[in-house]
């Protein structure tokens, strides 16, 4: 057997294994390259134990099975956050989060998530000679095949925009397992979300400006809503050992209003101006 083909057939068993071995939650909230609280203390904890999601059309798809309220985290906009992973990614796939603002003067813990939702990050395939990386080799058209970046990995860490206003918000990791994708509904969702509470960052325009309602994040999906289940990068065209180029579904990473850019314009220009005055 040629050692490519050898490969997918082990990949192909590997899919047919026992899968909660691969399987994994998150269970830890990381600020600034901490780890805050024990587990489940800023994440919601839910009944689902490690298992995946597949209805992306179920409340459920929101926070897990079950999940109740946890303790809210204060963090400043601009902080670098990250997840635990217990265990570890154990599939070939994608990592991404998702923040929902809680309605003005509504605590986290009482918010069902029911409102908008931003993606703010999104980590997908990765450099080959990357750490952790997995790679499938070639393909059969001799085109060099993804890595992921998730590969193994035990926990991820990435910025909270500095311009996030203030509020209380949910935090919803996203992990999406490829392994089984090529089949309808087979795709496999691993889902947590934190508690946390946002003040404005010292470099945030949130400290100088009053935001209007308008120039929240933009833009914004519901959860369910936010995948059919049949898009590009739920179902994927071939088995995940094939793939050449993937695209991670889901909205256009966030970004701001252009009345928000402008008031930040203002703000520099009137800085400079009173600098130049001094």
């Amino acid at each position: 057997m040629q050692p490519r083909t050898l490969f997918h057939a082990l990949a192909l068993l590997a899919t047919s294994a026992p899968a909660v071995l691969a399987h994994w939650t998150y269970s830890r909230l990381i600020v600034n390259d901490e780890v805050v609280g024990e587990p489940w203390q800023y994440i919601r904890p839910h009944n689902n134990s490690n298992a995946p999601l597949t209805n992306v059309n179920s409340t459920d798809f929101r926070c897990n099975v079950g999940a109740t309220p946890s303790e809210t985290y204060a963090v400043r906009a601009g902080d670098e956050l990250g997840f635990g992973i217990n265990e570890h990614f154990g599939h070939p796939g994608i990592q991404q989060v998702y923040l929902s603002k809680a309605p003005e003067g509504s605590a986290a813990a009482d918010y069902d998530g029911s409102g908008g939702w931003a993606r703010i990050y999104s980590l997908t395939s990765a450099p080959a000679n990357a750490t952790n990386s997995s790679s499938s080799g070639v393909s059969s058209d001799d085109e060099e095949v993804l890595t992921w970046a998730t590969h193994n990995i035990q926990s991820f860490r990435f910025k909270l925009p500095a311009a996030t206003p203030p509020g209380e918000y949910l935090l919803r990791a996203e992990g999406l397992a490829l392994h089984a994708a090529h089949k309808w509904a087979c795709a496999q969702f691993y889902v947590s979300c934190a508690q946390i509470k946002v003040t404005a960052g010292s470099e945030s325009p949130s400290n100088l400006v009053r935001r209007k309602e308008e120039d929240e994040f933009d833009p914004h999906v519901k959860i369910p809503g936010v995948y059919r289940g049949n898009e590009p990068g739920v179902l994927i065209p071939v088995f995940w050992s094939f793939l050449t180029n993937y695209t991670a579904p889901g909205p256009a990473l966030v970004r701001y209003t252009r009345e928000f850019y402008l008031l930040i314009l203002i703000f520099i220009s009137e800085a400079r101006s009173a600098s130049v005055t001094r």
